[in-house]
């Protein structure tokens, strides 16, 4: 049965659904709404948002409901406008002790409808469980503020435009949350939404700004994650040392030096035409043939996307790479849920955990947990540090 949240905060627990307002408890059978709240954190809900690949509902609504729609959100929007003239902190109330039964039940029905319509004309994603898992992980992730050490950034902020631009934009956002978009790209590598920290391309010398609730910050980097998905996907061991140094002496014979290595590798690896390496465990065309066809990548992780031939490989390795880190944020995210640590960030085919010194027996089995990729074992490096900017490797002895 379809439903949906009157209010996403903590204190305040009601639903709409079958033309009925129901408080303090969520029956079983209501199972399918828009989108998440922390009131469905424990439910497997089906979330039309997910079904929509990300639409907004404004965008998904079907033409015979659009002006329905509007006029009801409308009428919401004029509430929320009044009660900020008003000076009514929303965070003290719940909304829809606010608003009339009747303003609430036009626009929540509403909302009812297009989400059945959502359901009834969309296929189902084929990876939903993925989805489902990757966007509570998400979502967790963007209830926790950013600790930013505004002394540093003041000073920072002095001879750094870009340290400069993140002050004004503080100024206004004193309680910055990273917010990521699951949708962002085809490939699935996350983006963060407008609005959001820019932890996705935050440069390396502002990072110490960046501090932990706890006690530290312990980050899980994958090694050379999307070379390593190439060897899972082509069926081959993953060697456990340095890859580039793996490569220096299986293909290149020990005749060059690793940095060498790594860039004759690197400039064979995205050059369609390239045959600098004829004899390696690597071979694009096969890998092409299971994952790249009819001018759409299908990926391991039930993930499509269309591409042209040129940029086939980067695509199937680029998705491939960044749904398994994914997997693998939203496993330790489960893991950490009735703990103290969580996780703070992932960025690219990197965990960022803000570990409290209660939880630091766990490291041996959070780097196990991220390491046990669907694609095989991973090697990962472990770095920890006070803040995102001065991070050390770091061995469980």
């Amino acid at each position: 049965m379809v439903f949906q949240i009157l209010d996403d905060k903590r204190d305040c627990n009601a639903i709409y659904t079958n033309g009925d307002f129901i408080y303090d408890h969520h029956p079983k059978n209501c199972d399918s709404t828009w989108g998440y709240s922390d009131h469905l954190r424990d439910d497997f809900i089906q979330y039309a948002y997910l079904w929509t690949a990300g639409k907004t509902i404004k965008d998904a609504c079907p033409e015979h409901l659009k002006a329905r729609f509007e006029a009801r959100e409308n009428k919401i929007k004029g509430h929320f406008k009044s009660f900020g003239v008003s000076k009514i902190n929303l965070e003290d109330v719940c909304f829809y002790d606010l608003v009339p039964d009747k303003h609430l039940r036009h626009y929540f029905e509403v909302k009812n409808e297009i989400c059945e319509w959502i359901f009834e004309n969309y296929e189902k994603p084929k990876n939903y469980s993925f989805l489902h898992e990757s966007y509570l992980a998400i979502q967790d992730i963007s209830q926790n503020p950013v600790k930013i050490n505004m002394h540093k950034l003041y000073n920072f902020a002095k001879t750094d435009t870009k340290a400069k631009n993140l002050l004004k934009w503080m100024q206004n956002n004193p309680n910055p949350t990273v917010n990521y978009n699951l949708f962002g790209t085809v490939t699935g590598r996350l983006t963060t939404r407008e609005g959001s920290f820019p932890i996705m391309n935050l440069k390396t010398e502002l990072k110490p700004i960046v501090e932990p609730k706890w006690d530290c910050f312990l980050e899980l980097d994958f090694n050379a994650a999307e070379i390593r998905t190439m060897l899972s996907l082509s069926g081959q061991k993953q060697p456990q040392g340095d890859i580039h140094e793996w490569h220096k002496q299986e293909i290149f014979n020990n005749e060059i030096t690793r940095d060498e290595a790594k860039q004759k590798f690197f400039a064979w690896l995205y050059n369609p035409n390239s045959q600098a390496l004829q004899s390696s465990p690597y071979d694009k065309q096969a890998l092409l043939g299971q994952y790249y066809r009819e001018e759409k990548i299908h990926t391991a992780f039930g993930r499509q996307a269309s591409c042209s031939p040129f940029h086939a490989l980067n695509y199937v390795l680029q998705s491939h790479s960044s749904d398994n880190c994914l997997e693998r944020v939203s496993k330790l995210n489960i893991f950490l849920r009735d703990r103290r640590s969580y996780v703070a960030f992932t960025i690219h085919d990197c965990c960022i955990i803000d570990l409290h010194r209660d939880d630091r027996s766990l490291i041996p089995q959070l780097k196990e947990i991220f390491e046990d990729t669907r694609l095989g074992k991973f090697p990962s490096s472990c770095h920890i540090g006070r803040n995102l900017g001065e991070l050390k490797e770091f061995a469980w002895t």
